[in-house]
């Protein structure tokens, strides 16, 4: 019923847990596909030790996160598609709630579970206004959700059609970063997210990885501004306001943060993008700011004065 997604790449330490989680779950009827992208660890070792007709390894030269869930998707052999990250984790519930949450929402395309991001010795429970009540289910709008914080699904908590998913045009091949919410947005364009507010996805994140990620490349954000730009012109009028306050917060303090770091024909190209978008004089104001004085390490300055 389920095909399980994993992409790899360096995650030797984590796999073996993550595969675990997984095959120690209370539903059985799956399979897990998972596409090593090129890890020069030993990840692929860690994958061979396990002897379960379910699990399916693919090998590829290093393409990038996107190519290997994408080539991951193509290859399932069931009807719904469950992503989890080779470092993640989940309850031995997870498909069993959401094997629930189908049968009571039959109509729905996509499903999301309740999460906690574990960092360190902490772990914090993700929460959201516009979520169903603690331990129970019910439907969500996306840009409702990001209006107000972290969007209600991530790569390792959510359940989507096949059928929707290549309807939708998969994972943007190529974007390093922000290649899951630019996916969101299209999917949940047209659908809302069957949520079960319990606690059964783990994401699991260290220094290394915050890090990594700290830097929005040019590329990647000039992709995102174009999906933002598509899925605006075709939301509702209903719904556009709550996805204004989500894109022009996230719009801005992106480009403040990484603008120093992009050459002028990419901050060119990103401002002009930005300004077709909606936005309040606050917000467009800041913006200008931003990029009239990108000569100047404005997000440095901000920096030390906050320290």
């Amino acid at each position: 019923m389920f095909s399980v997604i994993i992409p790899l790449y360096n995650k030797a330490a984590y796999i073996s847990e993550t595969l675990k989680s997984i095959l120690n779950q209370t539903f059985v009827d799956f399979e897990v596909i998972i596409v090593d992208d090129g890890s020069s660890d030993t990840s692929v070792e860690v994958i061979k030790t396990f002897n379960d007709p379910r699990v399916h390894l693919i090998c590829m030269q290093n393409s990038g996160v996107s190519v290997a869930r994408n080539t991951a998707i193509q290859k399932a052999t069931y009807h719904w598609i469950a992503l989890l990250d080779a470092d993640d984790l989940w309850d031995s519930n997870f498909l069993k709630e959401i094997t629930q949450a189908i049968k009571v929402y039959p109509q729905n395309s996509i499903f999301g579970t309740g999460r906690s991001r574990v960092f360190g010795n902490i772990t914090e429970r993700y929460a959201n206004d516009f979520l169903p009540k603690a331990a129970t289910t019910g439907l969500v709008n996306y840009f409702k959700v990001i209006s107000k914080d972290l969007p209600p699904i991530n790569s390792s908590n959510v359940v989507i059609s096949k059928s929707l998913l290549v309807e939708k045009g998969l994972f943007t091949e190529g974007m390093k970063q922000h290649e899951d919410h630019d996916l969101w947005l299209r999917v949940c364009e047209t659908e809302e997210i069957v949520f079960v507010n319990k606690e059964l996805s783990f994401y699991r994140k260290d220094i290394d990885d915050s890090a990594s990620k700290s830097h929005f490349n040019a590329k990647d954000f000039e992709r995102y501004l174009n999906t933002i730009l598509k899925v605006s012109d075709r939301l509702s009028l209903k719904l556009n306001p709550f996805f204004q306050q989500y894109y022009q917060r996230f719009v801005v303090i992106s480009y403040f943060q990484n603008c120093n770091d992009y050459s002028k024909q990419e901050r060119v190209i990103i401002y002009r993008l930005s300004k077709k978008l909606k936005m309040s004089w606050k917000y467009k104001c800041m913006l200008w700011v931003t990029h009239t004085f990108s000569f100047i390490n404005v997000y440095g300055l901000y920096k030390k004065l906050k320290g």
